[in-house]
């Protein structure tokens, strides 16, 4: 339980730190170089591809430095002819026995002529960005920054009370990616709204085979000696699942890909601490730490609450029933979130906290099940 203590204080201090910054100010003036191929991978997905292949190019940037691609990935509805009448680049796959984003990714860099761009930035079908997203990214581009992932806002925050909770834990991670910032270690990508650098992407590659393609390439760049930049002021929406069923589904797939992760890059992770400390690389030997602090999270928070429950019992279930919405608070006040309705469903953060436990145990259990299931989208917010 020492361990599982600094787990967790370890993660405090990052929380605490991340509600100390400060996000938001004047757009960046840097002039616009960056010329960007914009890749959205979409399965079926024609209710949403439309707005937000026009949110992408109605930007406030050269449309000459823009491109978007969308991959209609293996689809059997009108997904690529919205996608075009909206002004995208659209290219079809049709695979039967590779399905999923992280294939459909590998294609598209291959078929893309990548050496007419100085970087990619992935996004799903139904995110949409600030006018000033690119702008952003090209400023911190300019800088020499080679990986960039942007904020992570919610689109439907208020649709329902599993959405709310979504935005909850995002204003959370997001906090969380500020630090690490502020500290130089190496953020991790959200799986959508990230720019790679095509130098670094010829570097590292695309070997992408687990669940969780986010997390893989995060490790995968910090073993390369990459780092990844958190961009708060590049904000894009992502659209969140609205019923509990779609929540449940969506997290099994992230937790046994995290799994995946963790048995595969785990011990990677390790030998790069000691070799980087012993050739004195201490950054490094930060980032590869920080890492395995974070990957097998899933596997410390299940073995804490079982082991807490086990001897505190029902006292510390309403205990952490109460705490979880303090905690969820901390976040929304820092980001000045003001819709009533996001702040109605704080109470019901501990609940959504709990469907973590079973789905943790599960996940972990078949995890050597690779099935990509698909977020439904355009639900509930009126975008169907």
């Amino acid at each position: 339980m020492v361990i599982i203590s600094l787990f967790f204080l370890y993660h405090l201090f990052f929380f605490m730190l991340g509600l100390t910054i400060e996000r938001g100010h004047a757009v960046s003036s840097a002039p616009a170089r960056t010329r960007f191929a914009v890749i959205m991978p979409s399965h079926n997905e024609e209710k949403v591809i439309r707005s937000s292949v026009q949110s992408m190019l109605g930007c406030r940037y050269p449309g000459k430095l823009l491109d978007v691609y969308v991959i209609a990935d293996n689809c059997s509805d009108g997904t690529a002819k919205e996608a075009l009448d909206a002004g995208a680049r659209v290219m079809e796959r049709f695979d039967d026995f590779k399905r999923g984003k992280q294939y459909a990714l590998e294609w598209a860099f291959k078929t893309i002529d990548l050496n007419q761009y100085d970087a990619v930035c992935v996004f799903d079908a139904d995110n949409q960005v600030h006018p000033d997203y690119f702008q952003e990214i090209n400023a911190l581009f300019q800088q020499g920054h080679r990986v960039i992932q942007g904020y992570v806002g919610t689109k439907n925050p208020d649709d329902s009370w599993v959405s709310a909770n979504y935005a909850y834990m995002f204003w959370y991670l997001c906090r969380m990616q500020m630090s690490r910032n502020l500290l130089k270690l190496s953020t991790w990508l959200a799986g959508t709204g990230y720019c790679i650098s095509t130098v670094v992407l010829k570097k590292v590659g695309w070997n992408v085979h687990t669940l969780c393609d986010d997390m893989e390439y995060t490790a995968q760049l910090i073993i390369a000696g990459e780092r990844v930049t958190f961009a708060p002021d590049a904000v894009f929406y992502d659209e969140k699942p609205v019923t509990l069923t779609d929540s449940l589904r969506q997290r099994v797939r992230w937790l046994r890909g995290q799994t995946q992760v963790t048995l595969r890059y785990v011990p990677q992770l390790l030998l790069m601490i000691v070799t980087s400390w012993w050739q004195g690389n201490i950054g490094a030997a930060a980032r590869a730490f920080d890492g395995i602090m974070w990957i097998p999270m899933h596997l410390v928070v299940a073995y804490s609450i079982v082991h807490t429950l086990l001897n505190s019992g029902a006292l510390n279930l309403i205990t952490i029933l109460l705490s979880v919405p303090c905690l969820m608070m901390l976040p929304m006040l820092a980001e000045s979130i003001r819709s009533l309705r996001s702040w109605k469903y704080l109470p019901t953060a501990g609940l959504f906290y709990f469907t973590w436990l079973p789905l943790m145990f599960y996940g972990v259990i078949t995890c050597g099940n690779k099935k990509w299931w698909r977020t439904p989208h355009g639900v509930l917010n009126g975008e169907n």
